[in-house]
């Protein structure tokens, strides 16, 4: 399931339900100020649904601002009271490692290399 036309050309949004429990949402361009607010939207709609666990995909992500790591941040902190498994996929994306070591994220956040396979439901 796509979304409707991104309101910046420099991100692209995906959204997978690879199983009724499980979300995938795929990121790719740039999550920056301008951008992060549609991730920010995208997130919080997905976590409505309370899957058991959303992974958010960012190894296709060419820049990560402050904002984007502050949208996964705020998405994370939504995810947990309502039961939701939160995961941030890296890739072998040194941009995205980057950024969310200088500002510590990766301490806040679950990070993986890949995407997790759906646990049965």
């Amino acid at each position: 399931m796509n979304l409707p036309r991104a309101r910046h050309p420099n991100l692209r949004l995906r959204t997978a339900w690879p199983a009724p429990h499980a979300v995938v949402v795929t990121v790719r361009g740039e999550l920056d100020s301008a951008t992060a607010g549609d991730l920010a939207a995208l997130l919080s709609d997905r976590l409505w649904a309370r899957p058991e666990q959303l992974a958010v995909d960012l190894s296709e992500v060419d820049f990560l601002g402050v904002a984007g790591i502050r949208a996964l941040l705020h998405a994370a902190l939504q995810a947990g009271p309502g039961g939701t498994s939160f995961l941030v996929v890296t890739g072998s994306n040194p941009v995205v490692r980057r950024a969310l070591r200088v500002t510590g994220a990766d301490q806040r956040l679950a990070l993986a290399d890949r995407r997790p396979a759906p646990a049965p439901a």
